[in-house]
């Protein structure tokens, strides 16, 4: 059943005109980093499809290098055509967006070396730009209320996952 799974994502990717990629690393509850791939892609029908790649357990060091390799390797096993790629989205980690280290900058240089002209959109997330601006915006009573049912959740083993 895995397989197929594989199989269908892979040939659903292969009709991908143009894709990009959504990255996010966090901690599970083990402490062990967890870095999770998504792609979105438009065929040339002009369909949109959105999946979750791969989930990559980060072992080692959590680096721009470290995550940039695991990327690399997803693309690798699902055989992606990196030439396709037009956009990257990431948290604001330094990890991820770092402009010589950062995963993303990475890939694009590396898409550069390899001779693809396509300009690669780095974009923060939408999420995390919300979170940024609440804290600008001076959002406290809602924050706050937010904060408290996350940690409420958090504090009891069985609703942590």
């Amino acid at each position: 059943m895995s397989d197929s799974v594989n199989d269908s994502l892979k040939t659903c990717c292969s009709n991908f005109d143009v894709f990009s990629l959504a990255l996010d690393e966090s901690k599970d509850m083990k402490d062990t980093a967890q870095l999770a791939i998504f792609i979105r892609g438009v065929t040339a029908a002009l369909q949109v499809y959105e999946e979750f790649l791969q989930l990559v357990p980060l072992h080692s060091t959590t680096s721009g290098q470290d995550i940039f390799d695991a990327v690399l390797q997803c693309v690798k096993q699902h055989s992606l055509d990196l030439s396709r790629l037009v956009c990257v989205t990431t948290d604001g980690a330094p990890a991820m967006t770092g402009k010589k280290k950062g995963a993303a900058s990475l890939l694009v240089r590396h898409c550069e070396a390899a001779g693809h002209t396509q300009p690669i959109h780095k974009v923060h997330c939408i999420i995390h730009q919300e979170s940024l601006c609440s804290k600008s915006a001076n959002l406290t009573d809602v924050m706050s209320v937010v904060v408290k049912v996350v940690n409420s959740i958090l504090s009891r083993s069985l609703n942590h996952r």
